[in-house]
């Protein structure tokens, strides 16, 4: 399809994704395609009004966690396309913007494998109390953590996507039998792989390790809540690289507080950002970090690149790879119907 854009003034492209940002490869690449490329900041914590002032004259829109609202995309006047470096997409109003005709685009299958090598960090940090000694240690210490093992342990698998299923290919390596919940079972990656398809309460009652790998959306809210928890094996761990809002953050404080869990890691927060007043932070047994899952040197720049790649597309009035709602693509007034 050929570009049917406007070709008197250039393309505008905002980038408040630190990610996409600091690769120098990406930017330069959107610069390439003639496009004017501005690079911000989103304060903290986020103010609508600033959000709604940033995004107007914008063709394009590179954000990291900010909330996309009704409000936000109103002002908008000519946005085209949103390019998310994840996969996750819950903090935009979706149905509003493909109203708009605005595409949303992830970059999926870019970061699965620094998520997935993550999510066992976070399982022997939990298990094992790695930063407690090692803090010990830097403040004149010597106190031994005695810890678990996680060799030969049941994880289960919650979500079976790409992140879920590079956990559960790295669960084989530690001998772990491997419980997966999923909406749709793989049938082929079970045989090939030793793992074994289960309903969420049998998972959660056998699981010595329980690791959420699923999408925010109002079937999966506060999945892991009062009720879940306590149908977890007594004694068990929980570890979250997904998103803040499929736990109900008091429950499990409470949960660990009682001893029914023997601890959990937690990558992401309802409230995220510095100053969150989640009330994850500073409880004992729960290891919480800044939803670094996919930083990595190698994932960043797969996923800069990717983003790039979809914002260049979008405008040149191409359908982007990894767009979540192409239904968009036909209200879109700057393009034909395909």
């Amino acid at each position: 399809m050929g570009n049917t854009l406007n070709d008197d003034a250039r393309q505008r492209v905002l980038v408040t994704a630190k990610s996409v940002a600091n690769c120098d490869a990406a930017i330069a690449m959107m610069r390439d395609a003639k496009l004017d490329v501005v690079i911000k900041n989103t304060p903290m914590p986020i103010d609508e009004a600033w959000l709604k002032e940033q995004v107007h004259d914008i063709d394009a829109l590179v954000f990291a966690m900010e909330p996309m609202g009704e409000k936000v995309l109103q002002a908008a006047n000519r946005l085209k396309l949103i390019a998310r470096p994840g996969v996750g997409y819950d903090n935009v109003d979706i149905d509003f913007a493909t109203r708009r005709g605005i595409l949303v685009s992830t970059a999926a299958g870019t970061n699965d494998q620094s998520v997935a090598d993550f999510t066992f960090a976070l399982m022997l940090e939990a298990m094992r109390g790695v930063s407690r000694a090692s803090n010990g240690v830097n403040q004149g210490g010597w106190d031994r953590v005695t810890g678990t093992e996680l060799w030969k342990k049941t994880i289960a698998v919650i979500g079976m996507g790409r992140i879920g299923k590079g956990v559960a290919r790295r669960a084989r390596g530690f001998d772990m039998d491997v419980l997966a919940v999923g909406r749709e079972p793989d049938h082929d990656f079970e045989r090939a792989y030793g793992v074994r398809y289960c309903s969420l309460q049998e998972a959660l009652s056998k699981a010595d390790i329980v690791s959420l790998h699923l999408p925010l959306n109002p079937s999966t809210e506060d999945l892991i809540n009062s009720v879940t928890l306590g149908q977890m094996k007594p004694g068990a761990y929980l570890i979250n690289t997904a998103r803040g809002g499929l736990i109900d953050e008091q429950a499990l404080v409470e949960a660990v507080g009682s001893g029914q869990l023997s601890g959990a890691a937690i990558d992401v927060l309802r409230e995220q950002g510095a100053g969150s007043k989640s009330c994850l932070i500073g409880v004992d047994g729960i290891t919480v970090t800044p939803h670094m899952a996919t930083f990595t040197h190698e994932s960043i720049e797969r996923v800069a690149m990717s983003v790039a790649e979809s914002v260049i597309a979008g405008l040149r009035g191409n359908m982007p790879r990894h767009v979540v709602n192409p239904g968009a693509w036909t209200s879109q007034p700057f393009v034909s119907a395909p």
